[in-house]
């Protein structure tokens, strides 16, 4: 055989494609001495690079990049009549019975849920607007019923609002009195000057939450379901924090490809987060649990599509033993062979 042929091949990660069942990797062959799969003996002491056959789970992981933030901004309409005289600055957390804007230097303020203030609310009205300007009263301690009516007790309530509030007591709110956001909410931007009306896109609100946002291709997506559990590192550096995938909507700056963006809500704990970072988003697919494996450089190739590994014993002599690989994860493949937990295998440099 000439020296051209007596060439090897490993595998190491790209070019031959091998779908060996479910989440096989993708592998690729470089030119090395050729060796064959049949068990063969080496005489001659190893004293090269290797690394340990191990047992154990294989999980297939894939790092997304993406920027720690607050979300995508949601505006907020103004619907007071009258003129801006008041605004907040953008970063500014706003909780809820806290003014949002002023009009004419009359507070429009905060309260939660997700049904715009679409009618002034007044006594006699039922509807989902009515129970959440109830569950708000509660919330601030009025005596109200959690209950979708605008009845005795809740214009009773409002009055009492009205009055700590240095309002007239009417009894009755209307869109110059409030606006239901989301929670509590941060101000990205401000969309309009004082001394304008307030009418059009007034503020840029976000989540005062911290999330992670990544831009990925659908097919990476479908890795990154709604309630996909995940782990968060930020800057690239300390422990990795859990998080959930909350979001998945498109990517509306494409520019040809189809691309989605990923939310995550994680727990950071007591650490304190710099105001803008990079980020980490680590996804985990499929398990093989209990299985041998060696690192992928580990893996060559001979005639026929058989592969073998190198086992080095205690006094470094070689043993070439055939084995059938299988699931690919992390830079390891599972393995089948002639091999045991703790073996020695040669990783060429």
């Amino acid at each position: 055989m000439s020296t051209g042929t007596r060439r090897r091949s490993i595998v190491v990660s790209a070019c031959l494609v091998a779908a060996l069942g479910a989440g096989a990797g993708i592998w690729a062959v470089v030119d090395q001495p050729e060796r064959s799969s049949a068990s063969t003996t080496h005489d001659q002491a190893y004293t090269g690079p290797t690394a340990t056959v191990d047992k154990g789970d294989l999980t297939d992981s894939k790092v997304f990049a993406g920027t720690l933030g607050y979300g995508a901004p949601t505006g907020l309409t103004g619907a007071a009549q009258g003129t801006l005289t008041w605004l907040p600055t953008p970063g500014d957390v706003i909780g809820r019975d806290a003014p949002l804007y002023a009009v004419d230097e009359r507070p429009v303020r905060s309260m939660h849920g997700t049904i715009p203030l679409w009618r002034s609310l007044e006594r006699g009205l039922k509807g989902g607007d009515v129970r959440q300007l109830n569950e708000n009263l509660a919330a601030l301690g009025y005596d109200v019923g959690l209950d979708e009516t605008f009845g005795p007790r809740t214009q009773r309530a409002v009055k009492r609002w009205q009055k700590a509030r240095g309002q007239e007591t009417t009894g009755v709110l209307t869109a110059n009195d409030i606006a239901f956001v989301a929670g509590d909410v941060r101000v990205a931007s401000v969309g309009l000057a004082l001394g304008q009306p307030a009418s059009g896109e007034v503020l840029q609100l976000t989540s005062t939450k911290r999330i992670v946002v990544a831009t990925v291709s659908q097919r990476e997506a479908e890795r990154l379901a709604v309630g996909t559990s995940v782990s968060v590192r930020i800057n690239g550096a300390g422990e990795p924090m859990p998080g959930q995938v909350t979001d998945v909507t498109p990517n509306t700056s494409d520019d040809g490809g189809a691309k989605v963006d990923v939310s995550v809500s994680f727990d950071a704990g007591d650490r304190q987060l710099p105001a803008a970072a990079s980020a980490q988003i680590d996804a985990q697919g499929t398990t093989e649990q209990g299985v041998l494996s060696v690192p992928v450089a580990a893996l060559a190739a001979g005639p026929g599509g058989k592969y073998s590994v190198d086992v080095v014993g205690k006094d470094g002599t070689r043993k070439r033993v055939a084995v059938v690989p299988g699931f690919t994860a992390d830079g390891r493949v599972a393995v089948t062979g002639e091999l045991s937990a703790g073996d020695r295998v040669v990783v060429p440099s």
